[in-house]
């Protein structure tokens, strides 16, 4: 068996890109044949992956299509030969982009565009979550459809973090922590509005880190800034990282009191299993796959209300007792996210497809 995972683009660091390594680090250690193939790849990943402009197609392998942009692999799986699977990642709704980007809201709905053309194409769809699978449904999809949540190396969370970037974020303060892309469905906006009440109203010794790239739609993140500072709010209150090395990102889960999400579309958000793995308390907004993602650890809520939101987080900072519910109720998610991403699982449905 030689298996063959396909991505538009491989990125370290990237939830999709990290989990596509896993599954070929897993197959490579039970002697099965396993190729990254990618049409762009970060500088230093040319070893693990190989450039698509150079593949020569195999019939025999099976090919794996990690699908979450539209690509020009969406016709290379419509012709190509043999098994072919595609592990559904989600796209988000062009909605969220069209006051910001034209192009982005293009770019979106041309993936959903490629997503529905490809409908009869594969032998086995596997989704990361029912949330995912229910798209796939819903255009019609006839092949068997399961569901595997993203892959993470949990031993990779356990590596030291970066001493420096833990002290910059150890004052009197607490934190308040998110992990994800600015982006319009991350609603990074009302995070904002949050600590403005909490500020105002509870305490003023608490900060807003939000870690995550910065670059990804400028004028959107360029609106959150200007709504942060007509709000008063400067660099000490919130921190915007960027992109930041993965011992820097540790140092940010580590110095967490509470992780909050105000998003609006998840189609898995790994960020919340990330929190879980480090018991960092989780508020949600129920949204997406947030509560299947989380299963029972942490806190939902399903209306937006500054007020309630902000009161919350006061209660998760400072409430012992439930915070060690909450810390319970994460390793055990934990457990069984463990049991659910065996890469084990995906080799035994891989045979059957």
């Amino acid at each position: 068996m030689i298996v063959e995972q396909f991505l538009p683009a491989f990125h370290r660091g990237d939830a999709i890109g990290n989990s596509t390594l896993r599954l070929h680090r897993f197959l490579e250690s039970q002697g099965i044949g396993s190729r990254i193939v990618a049409l762009s790849m970060d500088e230093g990943l040319e070893d693990m992956a190989s450039d698509f402009k150079d593949y020569n197609e195999s019939p025999d392998s099976i090919k794996v299509l990690h699908f979450a942009i539209p690509s020009m692999l969406t016709d290379f799986f419509l012709s190509a030969k043999g098994r072919k699977i595609m592990v559904y990642h989600n796209i988000t709704p062009p909605g969220f982009f069209a006051h910001f980007s034209p192009e982005l809201t293009r770019f979106t709905q041309a993936g959903r565009d490629h997503l529905a053309r490809l409908h009869k194409t594969f032998d086995l769809c596997v989704a990361d979550s029912s949330f995912n699978a229910a798209e796939l449904f819903k255009l019609n999809y006839k092949c068997d459809v399961r569901v595997f949540p993203i892959m993470i190396d949990t031993a990779e969370y356990d590596r030291p973090h970066s001493r420096a970037y833990a002290k910059l974020l150890s004052n009197d303060r607490r934190n308040i922590i998110f992990v994800g892309r600015i982006s319009p469905n991350k609603k990074i906006e009302d995070l904002v509005k949050v600590l403005f009440y909490y500020k105002k109203y509870i305490s003023p010794s608490v900060r807003l880190v939000v870690a995550g790239k910065t670059d990804s739609l400028p004028r959107y993140f360029y609106a959150v800034r200007d709504l942060a500072g007509r709000f008063y709010l400067n660099s000490d209150d919130i921190l915007f990282t960027g992109h930041i090395p993965f011992d820097e990102l540790l140092a940010v889960y580590r110095s967490g009191d509470v992780f909050l999400s105000m998003s609006e579309h998840e189609g898995f958000c790994l960020p919340l299993i990330e929190s879980c793995h480090f018991n960092v308390p989780v508020l949600a907004y129920n949204a997406g796959a947030v509560a299947e993602t989380l299963d029972g650890a942490g806190i939902l809520f399903s209306e937006k209300s500054v007020e309630m939101v902000a009161g919350m987080v006061e209660r998760m900072i400072h409430d012992s007792e439930l915070r060690q519910r909450l810390r319970q109720s994460a390793r055990e998610r934990m457990g069984h996210y463990r049991l659910q991403a065996d890469p084990q699982i995906l080799l035994d449905w891989f045979g059957e497809a």
